[in-house]
């Protein structure tokens, strides 16, 4: 199983937006939590591809030991 989709994820819901960085996932799991929010009363939920660089640039400082 292929483990290289990377997006940029803005979940809208009542007027915010949320913003979220989803990586390491196949692509079935993706559609699954985009299903998953829309159930759970999104409005709207956008999808940007990007890279794994990218992504792991965005969440080295969550990952890193300070």
């Amino acid at each position: 199983m292929k483990l290289d989709c990377f997006y940029k994820v803005k979940i809208t819901k009542e007027n915010k937006t949320e913003i979220y960085h989803w990586g390491y996932f196949p692509y079935k799991m993706v559609l699954d939590d985009v299903k998953q929010a829309y159930k759970d009363g999104a409005d709207a939920v956008e999808l940007e591809m990007i890279t794994k660089k990218q992504f792991d640039k965005i969440i080295k400082p969550y990952t890193s030991g300070h």
